[in-house]
């Protein structure tokens, strides 16, 4: 009886980790049970071009996985090997000291944690291009005072500025974002002003959560932003749009 047990075990373990893992090895050639033949390994970048490493997305596309450098000022290369770096991988930068980051145009995603917890980060140049942006991209950032985010972006991840050191910011005018998700600036402890346009029709109540300053959201009058600021207890300024 433990023996069948052991066996269904081993088998249903195999099915959960089947993608990404080779040889389930449920039984040997006696039927008996035996320790489930996968083997997890090391990710190792598919390129490496100085202290950058990268993973072929496709045919045409790189995403950046690993920094190995001591460089505090980052110029992310924007091709190699004729491929083009599309996408900042997750927590690569995670942590690094680094003081400045500058991406080239072909990058259309940023992934989770990119750059959480870059302590002496105070500037980021983005691209023109960048339509994403995951969560907790620039989490626990203090020194990052100001940010320009681009009128290409779609979407902007859970907590993507939270905790940071930005004072004001301004959401981009742009048919293609159109709301401000969860805990977004969630902890900004110097945010005094945001300026919202009218393309902004959504946003999480949380959005701005545990700030401490009183914020000032500058929108049009008769805007979904008005309104949030109002019902939310935000100061309003009117702006034309």
């Amino acid at each position: 009886m433990k023996r069948i047990l052991c066996a269904l075990l081993a088998c249903a373990i195999c099915t959960s980790v089947a993608i990404g893992f080779s040889s389930c090895g449920c039984s040997d050639k006696n039927g008996g049970a035996q320790t489930p033949g996968y083997v997890v390994e090391a990710t190792e970048p598919d390129l490496k071009d100085g202290d950058f490493g990268y993973f072929i997305v496709n045919s045409n596309e790189l995403m950046l996985t690993s920094y190995t450098g001591k460089d505090k000022d980052i110029k992310i290369p924007e091709t190699y090997n004729n491929y083009k770096v599309t996408i900042i991988g997750k927590s690569v930068f995670n942590g690094a000291d680094i003081t400045s980051v500058e991406m080239p145009d072909s990058i259309t995603t940023v992934q989770d944690y990119a750059f959480s917890s870059c302590n002496g980060l105070t500037s980021v140049k983005f691209s023109k291009n960048i339509k994403t942006f995951g969560n907790s991209v620039f989490f626990n950032c203090r020194n990052l005072k100001e940010v320009d985010i681009p009128a290409s972006v779609k979407n902007l991840g859970s907590r993507t500025f939270s905790a940071t050191g930005i004072t004001s910011v301004t959401i981009p005018k742009s048919d293609s974002l159109t709301s401000i998700g969860e805990f977004v600036f969630y902890q900004c402890q110097d945010l005094k002003e945001v300026t919202i346009p009218s393309n902004i029709t959504s946003i999480k109540e949380s959005a701005f959560s545990d700030c401490p300053n009183k914020i000032t959201i500058k929108a049009a009058k008769g805007s979904y932003p008005e309104n949030y600021a109002k019902t939310n207890g935000f100061n309003f300024e009117e702006i034309k749009q």
